[in-house]
């Protein structure tokens, strides 16, 4: 089956007269996900990761994503807090010493 995207003139006809609810909430759920931090080392950044299992849940319009911590690779649901995958603490931070090459 072909998806045939609709005419963006016949979207604009239809859509006059009707109020914007999703950019709000899509909004304020973008300052939700930029205001967490990783639940194993504390780091921010995180990324979006997507659980098509749990996109849509209780009839919610805005796409609710899992968090994915590029520093530990731990991945969690902001919304509930659960964690799905343990990150390892040690790949998040440098060593207290410094690695020496050797002589120069």
């Amino acid at each position: 089956m072909d998806l045939k995207p609709l005419d963006p003139r016949i979207t604009q006809k239809l859509l006059e007269g009707h109020k914007d609810t999703l950019s709000p909430l899509a909004a304020e759920r973008e300052a939700f996900y930029s205001s967490r931090t990783c639940p194993t080392c504390s780091g921010n950044a995180l990324q979006k990761t997507c659980n098509p299992q749990m996109l849509f849940l209780n009839g919610d319009p805005i796409a609710r994503y899992q968090l994915k911590c590029e520093n530990c690779g731990c991945e969690f649901d902001p919304h509930s807090g659960i964690i799905v995958t343990a990150g390892v603490r040690g790949m998040a931070f440098e060593p207290h010493v410094p690695l020496i090459d050797g002589p120069d």
